[in-house]
This record gives structure tokens, sequence and C-alpha cells, in this order.
């Protein structure tokens, strides 16, 4: 890995030791993020690794960051999740606003927040309470959620959640909201847009984590699982697809940590995960379906972060940077 000092090393260390002594992913999956996990991850810095250390957050740099999203994704995906969601998407939504002061339970783990950015278009009615009923908010259960219509708006709990099963990310609760709740405008446009694109090189970190933790499944089972009397990994097609799948892993890792184009990393990030992570549950024939092989839930989350983050708008981005003007498309 580029770039990294002996302090950025001592992070990859200790955040891996937290992961692999606290982080049983298929009871999270099963049991969702509770109460003790938060308390751990808060202990930690994590919950609050860029909130300021006035509200009690850590402060940390992007590529402190980055190494936590990346190697927590290697354990939980849902776990770097929940932390992006706090740190990428509701922090910069709410500083220097009067909810600003509540990043204090949030890094703290006291409170539980959300964003809603699967939804682009409401149908909202606005009177002294906001009404109506949004669609697929990942993390409902949540003291207030952030809001991208018209204007940015944060809503008030208590919500009316109808729960629904989710393919990705399940140790985060997921469902609808029934609203009829006491809601702030924070901002008089919709930053959405703005949040997202800042926050592409946080993605790539978690989908980096996503990347790596499928491949080092795949290979781990290559060298012990057998066929016809040999090793998977003794297989040349396969043993070059790993190795190709490899070197993109850290070709990834090396321009997101050398702080190259942020567009360029997403892109790169985006158009190689869901191929390493299916490729990955391949390689374990149909154990890759099973949960206590633990490849599958790349797989899962690796399509619903692309689902989410990466389509034609992003790629409309990709084109105005490169073209370095906003283009007309046809």
């Amino acid at each position: 890995m580029s770039n990294l000092d002996e302090e950025n090393n001592i992070l990859i260390d200790t955040v891996r030791e937290f992961c692999e002594k606290n982080i049983d992913e298929k009871k999270i999956e099963e049991e969702k993020i509770g109460k003790n996990m938060n308390s751990l991850l808060a202990s930690q810095g994590f919950l609050g690794a860029k909130i300021g250390d006035k509200y009690g957050g850590s402060a940390l740099d992007d590529t402190s960051y980055h190494i936590i999203l990346e190697e927590i994704s290697k354990y939980s995906p849902s776990i770097a999740m929940k932390i992006f969601m706090i740190n990428s998407l509701y922090m910069p939504a709410v500083i220097n606003t009067e909810y600003e002061s509540i990043l204090s339970d949030v890094s703290s783990g006291k409170v539980n927040v959300s964003v809603d950015f699967m939804n682009d278009k409401y149908s909202l009615d606005y009177n002294s309470n906001v009404s109506g009923i949004i669609k697929n908010i990942l993390n409902p259960d949540s003291k207030n959620i952030v809001l991208f219509d018209k204007k940015t708006i944060i809503a008030e709990s208590p919500f009316k959640i109808n729960e629904k099963d989710f393919m990705g990310f399940k140790g985060l609760k997921f469902g609808d909201i029934e609203l009829d709740n006491k809601y702030n405008v924070v901002d008089d446009k919709n930053r959405k847009e703005d949040i997202i694109l800042n926050s592409y090189n946080d993605l790539s970190a978690i989908a980096l984590g996503i990347i790596s933790g499928a491949i080092n499944k795949a290979m781990e089972y290559s060298k012990v699982r057998t066929t016809f009397g040999a090793y998977l990994k003794n297989y040349e097609p396969l043993a070059f697809k790993l190795s190709e799948m490899h070197s993109k892993e850290n070709i990834l890792r090396s321009i997101l940590y050398n702080n190259l184009d942020k567009y360029y990393t997403f892109n790169f990030a985006m158009d190689s995960i869901v191929e390493i992570a299916r490729f990955s549950v391949n390689i374990h024939g149909g154990y890759g379906y099973f949960k206590d092989f633990g490849v599958e839930k790349f797989y899962r989350d690796a399509v619903i972060l692309k689902s989410i983050f990466y389509g034609n708008e992003q790629l409309r981005q990709l084109s105005n940077h490169v073209y370095s003007e906003k283009l007309n498309f046809i």
C-alpha cells in the first residue's frame, strides 16, 4: 500500500485486531447492529471518525478514515456502511445547523441517525409537520433522518416503520416509514448530489474492503479445495483470473491512498466490485451461497452498493469531468 506512514500501519493493525475480536458478521446480520456494538465502535472512535473533537469525534484525516472503512468492510460491510452514513452523509448535512450539537450523541453511540440516499423523488406534504410515505430507508430506527427533497430537511422521530427484508447490508434495519412528523429545513437546496460527490473516495474505500474480503475468501478456498485430485489454485484459468483480480485490488488501493482523481478512483472501484465478488462466490461452487462460508455477503453488498451509488448520473459526472465542461447529452 502506498503513501502510508507508520501511524497509518498501526491503525490498520488496530482495526484488524478489533474486527477479529469483536465482529461476527453472521450474528450481526441475524440480530442487527445493536447497542453493544455501537458502544464498542464508539469507544474506538470509529462512529465519529470524521466528527470534530468538539463533539467527541476522532477528527481523523481522509487516509485514516479510509483505512477504517476498508478494514471494517473486509469483515462487515454493514458496519462500514453505518460509519459511512454518519461521517460522509449525515455530518455534512447538519454541520453549521442547529442539529450540529447532536453529533456528540452520535459519535458516542447514544443516538442513531439516518440519511435517505436511495430515493430521488418524494410525494410529501409540508404543513406544521411533514407527512407521507417514504419507501426503502436504511437504518430507519433513528432519532432523525435527513431527507433530500426540493430542500434538505430533517424529519424528527418517532417514525412509524414497516420493516422489510433487504438483500444487502443486512446488519442494518430496512423498511418504509410513514411520516407525520416535525421537521426542519437545514438547507434551502437539495444537497444530495454534492454530498454524494464528496463521498466518492469514501465509497471507494468500502468497495475496496468488499473486494479484498471477497478475494481473500476465494484465495483461501482455492488452497484447500480439491477436485479431480488437484487443488483449485493449480488450475490455470482460475489462478490467472484470481491473480488478475488481486492486481485490480492493489491498483485500487494504490490510487485511493495516493489521492488520485476521485472520479477515476470511484469509477474503477464500481466497475470492479460486482465482477470480483461474483467470481469469488462462484469459486466456492454451491457452497458460496451458504452464509457459513462468509463470501456471499460480499456479493450481496457489492450489488447493492453499486446499484445505489453508480449509474448514468455518475457516468455523466465522469464525462463532464473528463471534458472539463458540462455536456448536453443526447
